[in-house]
């Protein structure tokens, strides 16, 4: 992996370790009130539904119908079902233990799904975060229309927007979860990414 590479997964964990001080630090406390209020402002019984059905769209059983539906398809389980898999085991793996590190609470506000364990950060951010990005970089690796490129790695994008904004929505999460997680799978899907990378140009 080289120099210019690396950046791609220290930015990350750095900007991750300065919001995890802010946490500490209580300073990031009026943005997390400020986001929830946007994320509920017009809070409804359709609008819950909805937000409910795109928070299950990252939930780890899809997660992994969909890694194993690549590893069922031919063309698909080599270059794709791997790298994604990785990402995604090793994402839900670091969750919990950095979870249990910085071991927050859940929001103590109005919960609209039930949720149990930590806050910090938002597995479904996470994990989510791991799996898009991957697909994204493998879309711009392997696909050959520019089109295609763009239209699928936007799908990836607002996707991971969605399911992160959900979280807050439902008031299972703060934003600053959703940041971390979305920041700490960033970092190691393109981590994952590069070593699958340098090994398959060996």
């Amino acid at each position: 992996m080289n120099r210019r590479k690396i950046w791609f997964v220290i930015v990350p964990i750095i900007l991750f370790v300065m919001l995890a001080i802010c946490l500490k630090a209580e300073i990031v406390t009026r943005f997390e009130g400020w986001a929830y209020e946007e994320a509920s402002e017009n809070m409804s019984s359709a609008l819950t539904l909805v937000m409910k059905g795109i928070t299950h769209l990252g939930d780890p059983a899809v997660i992994i119908i969909f890694c194993l539906t690549l590893f069922i398809r031919s063309k698909t389980r080599k270059n794709i079902a791997l790298p994604v898999s990785i990402a995604v085991m090793s994402s839900a793996v670091l969750n919990i233990t950095l979870k249990h590190i910085f071991a927050r609470s859940r929001p103590n506000i109005l919960q609209l799904i039930s949720e149990t364990g930590y806050s910090f950060p938002s597995g479904h951010a996470m994990n989510n975060a791991s799996l898009y990005v991957m697909l994204i970089l493998l879309i711009w690796k392997y696909d050959e229309s520019t089109s295609l490129k763009i239209i699928f790695s936007s799908i990836c994008i607002i996707l991971t927007v969605l399911i992160g904004w959900s979280r807050i929505y439902l008031g299972v999460h703060y934003a600053s979860d959703i940041l971390g997680g979305w920041l700490f799978g960033f970092a190691l899907s393109t981590f994952v990414y590069f070593l699958w990378n340098n090994k398959l140009s060996r």
